[in-house]
């Protein structure tokens, strides 16, 4: 009776930190998508998300390896026998904590980082729509148009380049942040980074916190860079091909954004 009763109160004192963690990611998934909104436009971040709501379910996931990734280095620092010797001798709770207890230190300390990564991330977040005009200055308007367009003009061709990108950049997020987990996880890591951390690879800000959004960030783009580059290049291969025989090419691809696609997919 009194395991079931200890394990009760557990419970109940862990249920309410896993419903306000998943608070705390909606909210700043919520963040995201207004800031994205913001660089996109209205009009192009509409095109892309159905809802607002869709948005910020595309970036909880990503909010959600923040949140994860800053509780493991708080606990690691709250347990840390050298924390005070690296910050001027204060302890993990007078770093964090406020009030006379400080007894808010990990939450605060948890907060910090998760913020400082949730920002980096926003901050290098790319732009699909800049993304599709520097596509289109690259290709010109008549393959671009081919590459992108899905009716009968290829009028819809910006916006379909923008959706696409804008879905490929998030999945690229959210990709990065699970490889930088492993990476922050790696006992090793040092070992192959030129003695380097984690944080100190990737931390840009004066304590470090950003270093996850920094990887995330550093990692995405790097991904959406070369996905673009793919595209321009498969596109302005197939516009060759299509030139040199246009019988031969609609009867091995069909259409000129298949080509695209299966010369960008193999690259």
């Amino acid at each position: 009776m009194k395991r079931m009763i200890l394990v009760a109160v557990l419970a109940a004192a862990v249920a309410p930190t896993a419903a306000l963690a998943g608070t705390s990611d909606q909210s700043a998934a919520s963040k995201d998508c207004t800031a994205l909104r913001a660089k996109m436009g209205a009009t192009a971040f509409n095109g892309v998300y159905a809802t607002f709501g869709a948005c910020v379910s595309r970036f909880a996931q990503l909010e959600q390896n923040n949140t994860t990734s800053a509780n493991s280095v708080c606990s690691a620092q709250q347990t840390d026998p050298n924390f005070a010797a690296a910050h001027s001798g204060k302890t993990f709770v007078q770093v964090y904590g406020t009030g006379k207890s400080g007894k808010n230190a990990f939450g605060n300390c948890v907060s910090t980082h998760a913020n400082a990564s949730s920002q980096a991330e926003q901050q290098g977040r790319l732009n699909p729509a800049q993304t599709c005009r520097a596509q289109r200055t690259s290709l010109g308007p008549a393959t671009f148009d081919k590459t992108y367009g899905k009716n009968a003009s290829d009028k819809n061709a910006f916006g379909k380049c923008v959706s696409a990108n804008a879905k490929s950049q998030s999945s690229n997020e959210v990709n990065a942040s699970t490889a930088c987990k492993a990476e922050q996880s790696d006992a090793n890591f040092a070992t192959s980074h030129s003695g380097k951390t984690f944080d100190q690879l990737y931390g840009t800000n004066a304590d470090q916190s950003n270093a996850f959004g920094q990887c995330v960030s550093t990692k995405a783009q790097a991904s959406s860079n070369a996905q673009s580059q793919a595209t321009v290049s498969a596109a302005k291969s197939c516009a060759a091909e299509q030139s040199a025989g246009a019988a031969a090419f609609t009867a091995k691809y069909g259409t000129f954004g298949k080509c695209v696609s299966s010369k960008a997919t193999s690259k």
